[in-house]
């Protein structure tokens, strides 16, 4: 009964257009919008309920500097865990790993790393 219902609609509104091609029934959904790549943005973030700054700045061959500001010289493991995230959900496609090529090194209050998007 769906069927024949729709298969009516689709000739109904055929019907109604100036050429046979102009009304497609598909089941094709639209691919998301890519996300943009090559800018520098600045990003607060929150974690372990205090918001961070989170900076990240292209470079070349694809590769970012990730900055972390706000957390103490003591927080290595937490700097990484946080830009490693922040980095893959603003950066990466879903599809892609996260490449630290860096340890996180803690210079004038901030965590510094470089990543890429594998």
């Amino acid at each position: 009964m769906n069927r024949v219902y729709i298969i009516f609609v689709a000739m109904l509104l055929s019907a109604c257009s100036q050429s046979p091609s102009a009304v497609r029934i598909t089941n094709d959904v639209p691919a998301p919008p890519p996300r943009p790549t090559g800018i520098a943005r600045s990003e607060p973030v929150f974690y372990n309920g205090k918001t961070y700054k989170v900076d990240l700045t292209p470079a070349q061959g694809g590769v970012y500097g990730v900055s972390v500001k706000g957390m103490s010289a003591k927080q290595q493991k937490d700097a990484l865990g946080l830009s490693t995230s922040a980095f893959h959900h603003f950066t990466c496609k879903d599809s892609q790993k996260t490449d630290i090529l860096t340890k996180p090194a803690y210079e004038n209050g901030e965590w510094n790393l470089t990543a890429k998007c594998g």
